[in-house]
């Protein structure tokens, strides 16, 4: 036999021979949707912490996803957040407190048709709005209204009245004669009047809207998350193999 060094034996390209084309998966995007999920939440001051005069800021903090579940046609996001809420304390001194809720949790679903269960998903979470809400007649609403240009037709209701020397008309004595026919004094017969929203406040009858006294342990935030959900299934594609010529040129 012959012996044939290894730099004697013919060259031969031989990439791409005998060889078929290869699957890959890969994973593609089957369906993606957002929704918005609006969630309220009721926030009560522990009582050995003191009430609220002014309340500064609310924010939420510690958001994340807990789960993500597939169902026919759907995707179901859960997950948690916590609130917390700055407030100047009601004392003279008006040091600033915090209150937190935690955990605050919620569910939304998207709707991606084709979804099945065992399919794989992915979602993620972010704050849209958030705001509070307190009761119109406490010391915490007066600031936030105060800082909006408080208005006199802000909030009016029938609680606020102008000069409270005015008692309630007498529909008898509307057009009387005060020296012989009524029976009760002229300062209180004329009727009491509102304060409308066009009255001025210079105007001898009318009051400004003086900060309440009450302070308070209670309000109420809004907040409204957006959730973004996709679902992804595998797909598998064949490559075939690039094949060289066996006698490249040059």
């Amino acid at each position: 036999m012959t012996h044939i060094e290894p730099w004697e034996r013919p060259q031969y390209c031989t990439a791409g021979i005998g060889m078929g084309p290869k699957p890959i998966v890969v994973m593609q995007v089957l369906g993606e949707d957002q929704v918005q999920k609006s969630i309220d939440i009721h926030v009560v001051v522990p009582c050995h912490k003191p009430a609220i005069e002014q309340i500064v800021d609310v924010f939420v903090k510690k958001l994340q996803i807990i789960s993500v579940d597939v169902i026919p046609n759907k995707v179901v996001v859960r997950g948690e957040f916590e609130v917390k809420a700055l407030y100047v304390a009601c004392r003279p001194r008006q040091p600033v407190h915090a209150v937190e809720v935690w955990p605050v949790r919620f569910t939304a679903h998207a709707c991606i048709p084709g979804a099945c269960r065992g399919m794989e998903a992915e979602a993620n979470v972010m704050v849209e709005f958030v705001d509070y809400d307190v009761d119109i007649h406490t010391r915490a609403h007066w600031h936030k209204k105060k800082g909006h240009d408080y208005d006199c037709d802000d909030d009016y209701d029938d609680d606020y009245y102008c000069d409270d020397d005015y008692d309630d008309c007498d529909d008898e004595c509307e057009d009387c004669d005060y020296a012989e026919e009524c029976h009760h004094p002229p300062k209180k017969h004329k009727c009491k009047p509102e304060c409308k929203p066009d009255c001025d406040y210079d105007h001898h009858h009318c009051k400004p809207h003086k900060r309440p006294r009450r302070c308070t342990r209670k309000f109420d935030v809004c907040v409204v998350l957006k959730v973004t959900a996709r679902v992804m299934t595998p797909r598998k594609l064949f490559v075939q193999p690039a094949v060289l010529p066996a006698k490249p040129k040059g």
